[in-house]
């Protein structure tokens, strides 16, 4: 009794196995996709705005050209005029081009839609007061070690000892700085726009705390 109930409870047990093995099931159909969800979309190609191109281009090429040509480099050594014109003229080709691009961009229509505001943001509104800020302390910081006899390095002394020409190129520097976040806004990239403007604060504090230690170190840089 005992071996004959093992007998059947083992063919039971092996039973819907040894039958399917027999019999196999039909695949299943491949599952399809839900109708309800939307196609995946393909990823936007980057496109050149070549109105900015352009701007960038012809405000590089205005603000070197004033930079070289349109300040007095008379009174400076003739040893040291062409570093002075270098400088220079890098210093207002980078204002006018990034200057150049933002105006450009800006008359170039909408951009897209952007997750935050350029001006009025809890983020950009404090930064874009710092860039103004960090300009002031140029200036201040500038005087102060021009009023101690120290020569400027970066453009002329007789550029930054005429008031309104070098407040004109303080105010173009703040713009310039404000302009490119918002470049890097109209591009999408948010984090970079706040980055960017972060640093340009922290060099702005650095470069005042060198021209204060100026007449005491006796050289323009650390």
């Amino acid at each position: 009794m005992s071996r004959r109930f093992l007998l059947w409870a083992v063919v039971l047990a092996a039973g819907p196995g040894l039958a399917a093995q027999a019999h196999p099931q039909p695949a299943s159909p491949p599952a399809r996709p839900l109708a309800f969800l939307p196609p995946p979309k393909a990823a936007p190609v980057a496109t050149i705005n070549w109105l900015t191109v352009t701007g960038a281009a012809a405000g590089a090429a205005a603000g070197a050209l004033i930079g070289t040509r349109g300040l007095s480099f008379a009174a400076v050594a003739p040893s040291q005029r062409s570093a002075h014109e270098w400088r220079a003229g890098a210093t207002y080709g980078v204002i006018g081009g990034v200057l150049g691009a933002a105006l450009a961009e800006r008359l170039s229509g909408p951009g897209p839609p952007q997750p935050h505001r350029f001006w009025l943001d809890r983020w950009n509104t404090p930064l874009i007061a710092g860039i103004g800020a960090v300009q002031v302390l140029d200036y201040t910081s500038t005087r102060y070690f021009r009023d101690r006899g120290k020569d400027e390095w970066l453009l002329t002394n007789s550029l930054v000892d005429k008031r309104a020409p070098f407040i004109a190129t303080e105010i173009s520097a703040a713009a310039a700085g404000v302009s490119l976040m918002y470049l890097l806004h109209r591009a999408g990239h948010h984090k970079l726009e706040r980055w960017a403007a972060a640093a340009y604060i922290a060099f702005g504090v650095v470069s005042a705390i060198a021209n204060y230690r100026y007449p005491a170190t006796g050289h323009a840089l650390f």
